[in-house]
């Protein structure tokens, strides 16, 4: 027989053509095969999911430095495991606009109860704006925020240099896909709850820190004390980069409520957008 692929003559016992490595197809097309399919494809939805999963979560140094090392096998590549943390952060998303909205609904809780009912309408309809963003451009954000956060850390190890930058690269692929999945699943299964969603949500800060401090410190087998110095180099980083954004963005929603509504009429309410943040 021949290989559908590149017409190589195969045996009648080869899985695989040794030439193109496609695989042989025997039997007809199923619902059980186009989902196989499917999944090996685009997301590699086999025991390496789950053994990347487990071992991202106990030993990352394994993972994310056997993948720069040049193993390829025991594990998902980064960009298919990032690709599974977009997939659940938009079926998430999905399931809150449709079938629970009132999940995310806790903008009041952010609102300080002060200043006229004018601008404690706009601050909600701002917070409202903010969420709906933050969902339509999911994807996006997750994939601006690896190079954001790779060139930083390349910065706050400057004087390690076992990594470079594109390693630097993958490590937070890695690392943020890993904190991406697991936070995405929590929220999966407590989005009947809009309460515990928000305590969740409340901590995610936490374990973000807590889970790229425990990679870094494996990976750069470094003590304690040497982490949290790296991580108070991090956090100020960070601190600066995030207060440039978010006056940007500030500027930005200001700009676009003056010229395209009618209700940014008042100085007052423009500091109570501004104490949103």
């Amino acid at each position: 027989m021949e290989c559908k692929n590149c017409n190589y003559f195969l045996r009648t016992d080869y899985s695989y053509c040794p030439t193109c490595g496609a695989k042989v197809i025997r039997n007809r097309l199923t619902v059980k095969n186009i989902w196989y399919d499917f999944t090996e494809r685009f997301f590699n939805l086999d025991n390496t999911f789950i053994i990347t999963f487990k071992h991202l979560l106990t030993k990352p140094d394994v993972v994310i430095g056997g993948y720069i090392n040049g193993v390829r096998k025991k594990y998902m590549n980064p960009i298919s495991y990032f690709t599974i943390a977009v997939f659940l952060g938009g079926i998430f998303f999905f399931l809150n606009k449709k079938f629970f909205p009132e999940a995310m609904d806790f903008q009041s809780i952010f609102i300080p109860n002060v200043g006229t009912k004018e601008a404690q309408q706009f601050n909600l309809e701002f917070m409202k704006k903010y969420q709906d963003f933050a969902q339509e451009y999911q994807s996006f954000i997750y994939m601006a925020s690896i190079p954001i956060l790779a060139i930083i850390s390349r910065l706050v190890f400057l004087n390690k240099k076992q990594f470079n930058l594109s390693e630097h690269f993958v490590i937070n692929i890695y690392a943020y896909a890993q904190m991406s999945i697991t936070v995405n699943i929590i929220y999966i299964l407590s989005i009947w709850n809009s309460k515990l969603i928000f305590l969740e949500a409340s901590l995610n800060m936490f374990f973000l820190v807590g889970y790229f401090s425990f990679v870094y410190k494996k990976l750069f087998q470094l003590s304690w004390k040497q982490i949290l110095l790296k991580l108070l180099l991090f956090v100020f980083i960070v601190l600066v980069l995030y207060i440039v954004i978010v006056i940007m963005a500030i500027i930005i929603v200001i700009i676009y409520m003056a010229l395209f509504t009618d209700k940014f009429t008042k100085v007052d309410e423009v500091s109570q957008v501004m104490a949103l943040f």
